[in-house]
């Protein structure tokens, strides 16, 4: 069978974790219209009969150098270096701009091979997406328009058909094919409670949050979570908590419920909020959170 590492490269909100899931047919990555979603690289394997592709989804591309905003570019170069093939994933309705021509520059510079993906293909193609649609025919690289609820997967069937042929032959796959993900459950638990955090605030909270699990016990007929939410500003732990502590039941309820899904089983889940003044530029705090240095 044909195997390889594929890394989904793109700017912010561009649409890398909804590809991701529905491919995968697991929400393995979370998905929120806030910047900066995904943080720490995300991984999805998708095994069939002949392939297996490991998807690599990348932060979205920023220029950052300092903190939290550093460990996010590192992320980002780490899974263009490491992937053998990439998929650019751009949204129908990206407009020209620095950070877009900065974005393409990167990747051309890496000199790897690379197909597209336009997301959002229910919107209005910007200009820019028309301009780059016959460059890409052009150059002959492979393309296709992907929105995540069209029922017609004949052509991403193909697209992800041209993907796996550009890998050479294995023996055997590289992992288990049971397997959907690189990442251990208790990551996996932790992003589903960021999320949730993100789908219930509305406040300008989202990036200065961060979910450490502190507790996974297995033991007795219910497994127990036991989580913080961290926050950067002191203000900020009020509005997480909310009145009556109703922000903070929404956001575990609504976690509850997804993680239970994900495990397939009942779940007790506690939530706590901290505040750590200005984590995101504390090595060590950020390295608790799961945001250190990664070789």
């Amino acid at each position: 069978m044909r195997c390889g590492f594929v890394g989904l490269l793109g700017l912010p909100n561009a649409g890398k974790s909804t590809f991701l899931n529905h491919i995968i047919g697991e929400k393995i990555s979370i998905v929120s219209d806030k910047p900066q979603t995904t943080r720490n690289l995300v991984s999805g394997i998708l095994t069939d009969s002949d392939s297996q592709l490991v998807f690599y989804d990348a932060p979205g591309f920023i220029d950052g150098k300092d903190g939290l905003w550093a460990f996010l570019n590192k992320e980002f170069h780490r899974v263009a270096e490491e992937s053998e093939v990439l998929v650019l994933v751009i949204s129908c309705d990206q407009k020209s701009n620095p950070e877009f021509s900065f974005f393409m520059e990167q990747v051309e510079a890496l000199e790897k091979d690379y197909v597209v993906l336009f997301s959002k293909a229910d919107l209005p193609p910007s200009e820019l997406c028309k301009e780059l649609e016959e460059r890409f025919k052009l150059k002959n690289i492979p393309f296709i328009f992907f929105q995540k609820n069209q029922k017609d997967n004949a052509e991403l069937d193909l697209f992800l058909k041209s993907l796996s042929d550009r890998f050479p032959e294995q023996s055997q796959p590289f992992y288990d094919p049971e397997m959907i993900s690189l990442q251990n459950t208790r990551d996996i638990v932790g992003e589903m409670i960021r999320e949730q955090c993100f789908e219930t605030l509305h406040q300008e909270i989202p990036f200065g949050l961060g979910v450490i699990i502190k507790s996974f016990n297995e033991k007795g007929k219910i497994l127990r979570i036991e989580a913080n939410i961290v926050v950067d500003k002191e203000n900020h732990k009020g509005i997480v908590i909310g009145e009556g502590g109703r922000q903070l039941k929404e956001i575990g309820t609504r976690a509850r419920k997804r993680i239970e899904e994900f495990l397939d089983q009942k779940i007790f889940l506690g939530l706590h909020v901290a505040y750590k003044k200005n984590w995101t530029h504390k090595p060590l705090i950020m390295s608790e959170l799961g945001y250190g240095n990664k070789s």
